[in-house]
């Protein structure tokens, strides 16, 4: 069986984006992450060990425009400031503590379960191998918005 593949609709793709600004380009890097990344943040979302509900909704994807890259993980800033702050509590676990009062009393340790790390480490490769087509489809996407503003 033999496979042909065209590469003039990917050479002309190629010439658009190189002919965008900066700007335009970083915004289609950006969008192809996000697109590409929904998978993960999905099954970090249903992996939350405590199901109380402000963690699980805190997980996300945060942008990062001046090193054109995401972040994924608890968002902590703007109105959901302390939807996410115990995360790493469940991710890492906590020391034996003990309180100031009555006596020294030990109030325990949590252990760490690593749940963020084991479920990243799992889709990795999932978000590696939609990024092309991820790309791509942010591209065409970018075409087609532009076209609809010109022809308004």
């Amino acid at each position: 069986m033999e496979i042909e593949i065209k590469t003039a609709q990917i050479k002309i793709l190629e010439d658009f984006f190189s002919d965008l600004s900066a700007a335009d380009q970083k915004k289609i890097f950006i969008s192809g992450f996000r697109k590409a990344s929904r998978p993960l943040v999905r099954d970090l979302k249903n992996a939350v060990p405590i199901r109380t509900g402000r963690l699980q909704r805190s997980i996300g994807s945060i942008e990062n425009p001046d090193n054109i890259s995401i972040l994924i993980g608890a968002k902590l800033s703007g109105s959901s400031r302390n939807k996410g702050w115990h995360g790493h509590f469940t991710e890492n676990g906590t020391k034996e503590r003990f309180r100031r009062t009555k006596n020294n009393a030990p109030t325990g340790s949590t252990p760490g379960i690593h749940w963020f790390e084991n479920i990243y480490d799992a889709g990795e490769k999932k978000v590696i191998d939609n990024i092309e087509s991820a790309w791509l489809e942010a591209i065409e996407n970018f075409i087609t918005r532009a076209n609809k503003k010109l022809h308004k």
